[in-house]
Formats: C-alpha cells, sequence, structure tokens
C-alpha cells in the first residue's frame, strides 16, 4: 500500500512503549492509535502483543472509519470502536489511546472528582470526563458513539471500572495526556491515604497554570524525555 505514513507510525510505536513504562501495561491489552493523514480511516496498535512489545511500523494496522481492515497485519483489538468513533466525531483530535493503568482505574471506581493537587492535574485542563454507559468492552460503534459523546471538548476520560480515554492533537499530546492522568490519579490516591486536609490549585487558575506550563516547547522536551525513558535511556545522539 502506498502513502504509509512511517514517521507517525514510528512516533506511534515510541507512544505505546512509553505508554508502558509509565504505568500502562496490563498484558496484551491497551492500544494507541491515530488520524490517517490521508483520510482513510484509522492507524491502530494490532492486538496479541503489549504496549511495550510494540518495535515499529509493523505492528499497526489501519481501519476504515467502519472497522474494514485496509493495510497492516495482525488481529485486531475488538474495541476498535473507540478509535473510529472518537475520531470521526472530534475533527481537532488525531490521536487517541485507551488502557488500564492502576490508579487511574482504581479512581474511576470512587465518585470524586480529581483536582489538581500537583501538577499533573492542572495538564489535564478543568475537566475530566467520565463514562458510565457500561463497565464492559467498547465494541460497538453505537457504544463507540456515546464514549466520544462523553468525552466532549475534555482531554481525558474516566471509564467507570474499566481504564481511562485519552487524546490529543498529535501523538505526543495524547500520549503525555495519558501519562499524567495516571500520574495525577495516583497523587490524589496517595494523599488521600493520609487522612490529611490538603488544598488544590483553584479552578480558577488552572487554564492559566496549563497555558503557563505546557507550552510547545516544554511538550516536545517532555515527549523527548519519556522517549529516552522508554528505550532505556539512551540520549538523543545515541538513539
Amino acid at each position: 500500500m502506498s502513502n504509509i505514513p512511517l514517521d507517525d507510525l514510528i512516533e506511534a510505536a515510541a507512544g505505546c512503549r512509553v505508554l508502558h513504562a509509565e504505568g500502562h501495561a496490563d498484558m496484551t491489552l491497551g492500544h494507541l492509535s491515530f488520524r490517517d493523514p490521508h483520510g482513510r480511516g484509522v492507524w491502530m496498535k494490532r492486538s496479541g502483543i503489549g504496549l511495550g512489545e510494540v518495535a515499529g511500523p509493523e505492528d499497526f494496522v489501519l481501519l476504515s472509519f467502519e472497522g474494514e481492515r485496509l493495510a497492516g497485519e495482525g488481529r485486531i483489538h475488538k474495541e476498535w470502536p473507540i478509535h473510529t468513533e472518537l475520531l470521526r466525531a472530534r475533527l481537532d483530535v488525531n490521536a487517541a489511546g485507551h488502557s488500564h493503568p492502576f490508579y487511574a482505574t482504581l479512581f474511576s471506581s470512587m465518585d470524586l472528582e480529581l483536582e489538581a493537587v500537583t501538577n499533573e492535574a492542572a495538564y489535564l485542563g478543568p475537566r475530566v470526563a467520565r463514562f458510565e454507559e457500561t463497565r464492559g468492552l467498547i465494541d460497538t460503534q453505537a457504544l463507540g458513539a456515546s464514549l466520544a459523546l462523553a468525552l466532549g471538548d475534555a482531554s481525558t476520560l474516566l471509564l467507570r471500572n474499566h481504564g481511562v480515554l485519552f487524546v490529543g492533537a498529535t501523538i505526543p499530546e495524547a500520549v503525555l495526556m495519558g501519562v499524567f492522568l495516571e500520574r495525577a490519579c495516583r497523587s490524589q490516591i496517595e494523599l488521600l491515604s493520609t487522612k490529611q486536609a490538603y488544598k488544590a490549585t483553584p479552578k480558577s487558575e488552572l487554564f492559566a497554570k496549563k497555558e503557563q506550563i505546557l507550552d510547545p516547547n516544554l511538550i516536545e522536551n517532555f515527549w523527548s524525555f519519556y522517549k529516552r525513558k522508554a528505550d532505556g535511556g539512551r540520549s538523543a545522539a545515541a538513539a
């Protein structure tokens, strides 16, 4: 097949390894996708391997928005409608991930709002969405559309007793949202365990704090750091 976006596929493979290294590993479950730049559909991690085992372009399949395989080998995750329906609904989003990180999945079971007790929660923006229509797999287009509706204009979502969804305009942005969500949930759970009073960043300050900290240069720096860390701490020069 012509017009294969090799650079994007290499970046997405790195994103899978970053997620694995940052607490999103769950056997062979979890997937990352990005919008095909030629409008054909969605490139998605293949099933049967863990996030940390994704090596390169050969570990992705191209699906049409109706779930038809257009390119790539290997099994297709049952929850492919998460990606096709989300990218169909959110034209500002070009990459999306779904995984089962330990702390964020625990947090999804709690009737608590995620508060900005650390910088990571401030990076996520003013709202973390929730989805409660089912605790099961998002394996139909109707459920995928409902999930996209629940996400709204947010960048992260908690699926009750299931896992998380995270999106971005680019692959690095989406992956970083997933990393920050898990870190933010862990921080609040550990803080709650102390049973001590605490204060969070006021909602009125969240937008300004995000804009102040998470600028394009820092996104690039954070992304480069996490890729080096996931691949064994090699320097950019050695990579």
